[in-house]
């Protein structure tokens, strides 16, 4: 059907007809509750409503909702109104591309400006998990704001796309059926997406991955370039069997005046076998920039940026002689050319992922000589382990002996290395090991000294912070440094000797930032405010990362003191929001790494009680510690502001599909629990400086009331089924120190009624007793101890009484109770959801064999369980990890230095 001006959908009144796809009408519509113009997109009425269709449209909504970029076309609103479904999106003026090229070709610096504008979106899109499956210019957007790729309706989540593909039907079959002349809109029914601009493993029907959307790309490239298109025939399967078959010409061919840069990317673009493309849309966007830089300085020759992933790198030595190294020991045992910066791509090794969320995260660590890199990547198992990767190598090799490893970092000659692990700082010969506990410490980050000491900030036992020097060879602490200013973390000595930087957190925000402070002790001088910490880099500059741009600023080490504007070096890098750090490093002689990933992305799954996957969907975001309204109706939990870093909680209502922030205060506001009474909602906050356990209305009415006010820090609270007691973690440090949240305390409870007088549970010092998850009936309580060496499950009387039961064996964290109390859930190592029947008997408890239930895979951010169970025992909800974050490639910068030459 047409609707007509004056219609209504809901809030929207329909102000005119835009124009129809193969599958949708589009209108300009008024919102009449913000009084703006909005456009409308509804099915297609002439088409028969099929489910897939409906799918599509869905597909496009959910796609569209997940993605946040300046030249993605923005999702306002999705309802239904009368049995009509509708999506409400930004409003465009201007022209489509494909509009503008019936005018003829683009100039180059029109074509490198839109270009570029859609590889980044496309990077966006990829990195959510999302391919477009359908760009072609009539899906770009020409604005005054810049180009927006629109019309997500056949775009599909990887997993979706690539699990389909081996019962997909070849278009180029079904097109041998079709006979009329091409049309640019796909028709219902025959083909998914337009011909014209399909890869060749869409036409024959094999799995598709984000390359499909790099050769649509080099199509849309060399129609801008040339003003036709690569592939011409009078029917879809003439179209098809040219794309399969046929080489088109090169761009130069046609234009005469294209440089032999975009020559080459159109090619690279357009290589029939996806292993042959570039591997990302990234890679094609360092490209167009490198291209638009060297156009835009005539006859500047000496600048020669090469812009590769690995594979494009050593392709470039060989048909490239303009740069004679390898990205390695050839080129880093001579100096390079001050003009000179080369750009490569570092992808996980096989079957790994890199670790870069959480507290306990692998941050990418240079060797100062700038020739090894070291990361913390994760096996298929979940376990993290220390890997090093040589520069001019091609593999990486792991470190034996450093399963749980986090935040390493090197020792000033190169040949060892720190970490964090099992609650304890480390070293370990780089060569080949073994690893030696130096000092207590969980969650350690420091820098290692040429005096053979190691920098580190620690906890004291009224929960202070303070700087540490340990020697890195046996750890023997040296008195600690005197300091006026908390130290904070990230503590890094300055080329003097003398001075320090560190990142410091204040409770509301506003003094968070870099500090520099005299070894001597004395007062600490805010240098720089900011979310994340500054990185010292020589020949005198500070890095930091500031609204997802890595910048790099003048500072003189000697008069402490910044100067100049800073100056982008890099878009889109990644920082960790927990930590407080950009994920990027830097050597002494030039060389930089960092990463472009979301760390802390992730998504909701669901199981039913035989631990299967349901059919429900998952939805993407930044989650952390899920928690079931006792109902099951409602799911609770943290979510992280990528942009800004703040944590909050969040109500999502299942059955209507609402979700309400529930937080709005300064600092972290994280682990949401339930209630008994599903009225109320507990979660840790540190709006006062230290983490307090805090409840609120889940309705959101009403002001936020600490449970407890004290000294020291809470974490993991844990109620009876009759709301009579809560059981907590008391832990004196305040800092968040492990993977798995505090990881240092012991457990106490409090009554909820009388005096509301706290007494302690397990204390056992000097072990750590922590996630404390109490019985339904209150009379047991299940805990994780470290004395066995391991963390391990137990589980005693509450509130008193003798006997003690251990649960797990070979290690096991966050235990989860049963309805009825009679199983006991808990996550093993390996990433394992364990399940195992208790029996009580006469004040004892019979425990039986633990069952693999789920093979989980949980995403990083929180600070409590990454999982829970329903209240009836019938389902399970997991934030599982987003897969295709964890396999971003690290991007190498060396001579980074010479980026700030080509500054204007």
């Amino acid at each position: 059907m047409t609707l007509l001006a004056g219609t209504r959908l809901g809030p929207y009144e329909i102000v005119a007809s835009l124009g129809a796809g193969g599958m949708g009408e589009v209108y300009r519509a008024r919102d009449t509750r913000l009084d703006r113009i909005v456009a409308v997109k509804i099915l297609n009425s002439d088409l028969p409503l099929s489910a897939e269709l409906k799918q599509r449209f869905e597909r496009e909504a959910r796609a569209i909702s997940s993605l946040n970029h300046p030249h993605i076309c923005t999702l306002y609103d999705i309802g239904r109104h009368d049995g009509t479904d509708y999506l409400v999106m930004e409003y465009l003026e201007g022209e489509s591309l494909a509009e503008r090229l019936r005018r003829g070709p683009l100039s180059l610096e029109e074509l490198l400006r839109i270009a570029i504008a859609i590889a980044d979106a496309l990077q966006k899109a990829h990195r959510a998990g999302i391919i477009h499956r359908d760009l072609k210019p009539a899906n770009i957007m020409l604005t005054k704001s810049g180009a927006k790729l629109l019309d997500f309706g056949l775009a599909k989540p990887l997993a979706t796309v690539n699990a389909s593909a081996s019962s997909a039907v070849s278009v180029f079959s079904a097109a041998m059926t079709q006979s009329s002349p091409v049309s640019p809109l796909s028709g219902a029914g025959t083909i998914v997406g337009t011909v014209q601009y399909m890869s060749p493993e869409q036409i024959s029907g094999a799995a598709v991955d984000a390359r499909a959307d790099i050769f649509a790309l080099g199509l849309v490239l060399f129609e801008m370039s040339t003003g036709r298109r690569a592939f011409n025939g009078k029917t879809q399967a003439s179209v098809a069997g040219a794309i399969l078959a046929v080489e088109p010409p090169r761009v130069s061919s046609v234009q005469p005046a294209s440089p032999p840069a975009l020559d080459q990317v159109v090619q690279l673009c357009l290589a029939k076998d996806p292993e042959e493309r570039y591997q990302s849309a990234h890679d094609v966007k360092l490209q167009l920039e490198w291209i638009a830089e060297s156009t835009s300085q005539a006859g500047d020759t000496a600048s020669v940026s090469a812009h590769r992933s690995d594979r494009f790198v050593w392709l470039g030595v060989a048909l490239l002689a303009l740069v004679a190294i390898l990205l390695g020991a050839a080129y880093l045992l001579r100096a390079p050319q001050a003009s000179q910066a080369v750009v490569a791509e570092i992808s996980p090794p096989k079957d790994t992922h890199f670790a870069l969320s959480g507290p306990a995260p692998g941050l990418p660590a240079l060797s100062p000589d700038g020739k090894q890199l070291a990361f913390v990547a994760t096996d298929s198992e979940g376990k993290p382990s220390i890997w090093i990767r040589p520069l001019d190598s091609l593999a990486a090799r792991v470190l034996p002996g450093t399963n749980g490893a986090s935040h390493p970092f090197w020792s000033p000659d190169g040949l060892s290395l720190a970490y964090n692990a099992h609650g304890k700082l480390y070293r370990v010969d780089a060569a080949s090991g073994p690893s030696l506990a130096l000092v207590d410490g969980n969650g350690v980050v420091g820098s290692w000294d040429r005096d053979g000491t190691i920098l580190i900030t620690g906890i004291t036992p009224n929960g202070t912070r303070e700087l540490l020097r340990v020697s890195a060879s046996d750890g023997a602490a040296q008195s600690p440094l005197k300091l006026a200013q908390a130290p904070g973390s990230w503590p890094q000595r300055l080329p003097d000797g003398k001075h320090l930087l560190f990142y410091s957190r204040s409770a509301n925000g506003s003094d968070s930032g870099t500090y520099v402070a005299s070894l001597d002790g004395g007062e600490a001088k805010l240098l720089m405010r900011g979310s994340s910490r500054s990185v010292y880099a020589a020949p005198g500059y500070l890095l930091f990362v500031e609204d997802g741009t890595l910048m790099a600023q003048k500072f003189d080490a000697e008069k402490l003191r910044l100067s100049g504007r800073p100056l982008p070096l890099a878009q889109n890098v990644a920082v960790n929001t927990v930590i407080n750090s950009g994920i990027f490093s830097v050597s002494e002689n030039g060389v930089l790494v960092y990463s472009t990933a979301v760390p802390g992305r992730n998504h909701i799954q669901w199981y039913d009680h035989l631990g299967k996957q349901t059919a429900e969907a998952d939805v993407s975001g930044y989650f952390g510690s899920p928690s079931l309204s006792p109902d099951g109706k409602k799911l609770a939990l943290s979510v992280t502001d990528p942009e800004t870093g703040k944590d909050d909680i969040w109500l999502f209502d299942q059955a209507r599909g609402i979700k309400t922030r529930l937080t709005f205060s300064p600092g972290i506001n994280a682990e949401a629990t339930w209630l008994p009474d599903g009225k109320n909602v507990s979660f840790l906050s540190s709006r006062s400086g230290a983490f307090h356990i805090y409840e609120k209305s889940a309705d959101g009415t009403g002001s936020a009331t600490p449970l407890i006010v004290d000294d020291t820090a809470e974490f993991n609270p844990s109620w009876s089924a009759d709301g009579r007691y809560v059981a907590f973690q008391r832990s004196a440090g305040t800092r968040i120190s492990s993977a798995n949240g505090p990881a240092s305390g012991d457990v106490w409870a409090m009554p909820l009624f009388g005096d509301r007088k706290q007494f302690p549970v397990v204390v056992n010092k000097p072990y750590n007793s922590v996630s404390p998850a109490l019985a339904p009936n209150a009379k047991w309580l299940a805990y994780v101890s470290d004395e066995s060496g391991q963390q391990e499950i137990y589980v005693v009387p509450f509130p008193h009484g003798s006997g003690r039961w251990q649960i797990s064996s070979g290690g096991g964290i966050w235990p989860r109770w049963s309805h009825d109390g009679r199983v006991l859930f808990y996550r093993a190592p390996g990433n394992k959801i364990m399940s195992l029947k208790i029996a009580e008997e006469g004040g004892s408890l019979t425990i039986g064999q633990p069952q693999m239930l789920i093979q989980a895979k949980p995403g990083a951010g929180g600070l409590g369980p990454m999982y829970d169970v329903s209240a009836d025992g019938q389902k399970f909800v997991e934030v599982t990890a987003d897969p295709h974050e964890q396999s971003v490639p690290f991007t190498i910068v060396v001579n980074w230095p010479a980026l700030l030459n080509q500054q204007p």
